[in-house]
């Protein structure tokens, strides 16, 4: 018998699909994982491009090629003199008061903000490193207390918003140079480490000529400070007859600028 393939002209209906509950969420993280991503690349791009950029320059720097400053020294005392006394032959005094850290090639100029909140310290910041009212001034006895950027956002303007981005590779020994008034005044790091926002006793007062370094970190966020300090080198405190034995931060706030 001859068989037909006969078609049938109906189909049975598609199985019901369920929706997949997580199908949405999913895509709602990616896409918030993607701005994310990108807004951190837009902030901290030139923090990245700097630190990626200090393994291929460092030690060398603008500085220290050109006028040959010494990047480090040991707490041997004719080492310290040495430097101290080439130092006096290899650069003039600049006009402007400045900081000079030449391991990681910074160098910036000095601003003094009138008051200690926290939007007088960031407009300071934007034209340099901020010196915190109220504290020893730079080559006198007490706790030179210096903050400036390690990563901000590009549009808040300024151009020193990565200026101690490459704080954190600062190591005992390392010299900062700073010059205020016509004089030189050359520190040695002796610590480094880092403490909550709320830690506000790194600018308390010291018997002694120190000189205090503080930018956020992890680089890019303001939950913590990284604090440098480092001891005055070379040279007795300059007219230290003429000062109180240390400055003390009438009030200390409550928290530490970011």
């Amino acid at each position: 018998m001859e068989q037909f393939n006969v078609q049938p002209n109906w189909y049975p209906p598609a199985p019901h699909r369920r929706r997949r509950f997580w199908g949405r969420p999913f895509k709602f993280l990616g896409l918030f994982a993607f701005f994310f991503v990108l807004l951190t690349l837009i902030v901290m791009g030139p923090t990245i491009y700097t630190k990626i950029a200090y393994y291929f320059t460092a030690p060398s720097t603008d500085y220290s090629q050109k006028y040959e400053l010494p990047v480090s020294v040991t707490d041997d005392l004719q080492a310290i003199q040495d430097v101290t006394s080439a130092l006096d032959q290899k650069i003039s005094v600049p006009s402007q008061d400045t900081i000079l850290i030449p391991k990681i090639n910074v160098t910036a100029p000095l601003v003094y903000p009138d008051q200690r909140d926290n939007a007088a310290i960031l407009e300071a910041i934007k034209e340099g490193v901020a010196h915190y009212p109220n504290t020893a001034l730079p080559g006198r006895v007490g706790n030179v207390f210096l903050t400036g950027h390690s990563s901000y956002y590009w549009w808040s303007g300024g151009k020193y918003n990565q200026v101690f981005a490459l704080l954190d590779k600062l190591a005992t020994g390392d010299l900062i140079y700073v010059y205020y008034q016509g004089g030189r005044y050359s520190y040695r790091v002796s610590r480094a480490f880092v403490v909550n926002p709320d830690q506000v006793d790194v600018l308390n007062a010291s018997d002694k000529p120190i000189l205090t370094l503080m930018t956020c970190t992890p680089v890019g966020t303001n939950l913590r400070r990284l604090i440098i300090q480092a001891d005055l080198i070379g040279r007795p405190p300059v007219d230290a007859s003429a000062f109180t034995p240390f400055q003390q931060i009438p009030t200390l706030p409550n928290i530490l600028p970011v």
